[in-house]
């Protein structure tokens, strides 16, 4: 859970300071030590991080009288994950994301142009990336809980399932993530 606590401190401080790219990148980390490390918490914040990093893009919901007022919500309730994390409070923290991600969706459903919501598309995205990254398809459509129809759909419209041919095993692809991650660290 460390790892889940130093992520999130970080979408916090990204979010605070409106920092777009920082948040994608974060993202972006977090689904891949989610996928090597098969977390399920860490997968939730990099979806959280990614769908914050879409709805702080759009103008239309920035520029909204509401969007202060769902900004200092958002931030409230990471921050409480975050001190819960800090003390084991395992059952807090898993409130305090879901209140986050309830507000995420709340946000764009109320305020949104799209009819299928930013976080379901970043569960989708980012299972696809995990997939991508050699877990098979259950393993990534159940760590960030995104449907497997719609993931399927999404991996056939991407052509990513025809990118890279199965001919390395289990011991390459574990390997190809590792690096993945190390370089990322830099």
């Amino acid at each position: 859970m460390r790892s889940a606590a130093n992520f999130l401190a970080k979408v916090i401080a990204a979010f605070q300071n409106n920092d777009l790219f920082a948040l994608r990148e974060i993202s972006n980390n977090a689904i891949d030590h989610a996928a090597l490390e098969n977390d399920r918490e860490l997968a939730r914040i990099a979806l959280i991080a990614y769908s914050l990093h879409k709805l702080a893009g759009k103008h239309h919901i920035v520029g909204d009288d509401r969007w202060r007022d769902v900004k200092h919500d958002i931030l409230f309730d990471l921050r409480l994950a975050s001190k819960a994390i800090e003390k084991n409070n395992f059952e807090e923290f898993d409130f305090r994301l879901k209140a986050a991600i309830d507000s995420v969706q709340q946000t764009d459903k109320k305020m949104g142009y799209y009819v299928q919501d930013v976080f379901e598309k970043a569960k989708v995205k980012h299972a696809s990336v995990a997939y991508g990254m050699g877990l098979g398809l259950g393993q990534a459509a159940e760590l960030t809980g995104a449907d497997k129809k719609e993931l399927l759909r999404y991996i056939g419209a991407t052509r990513l399932a025809d990118s890279e041919a199965v001919t390395v095993g289990i011991r390459g692809r574990l390997e190809k993530l590792k690096e993945k991650i190390r370089k990322g660290k830099k």
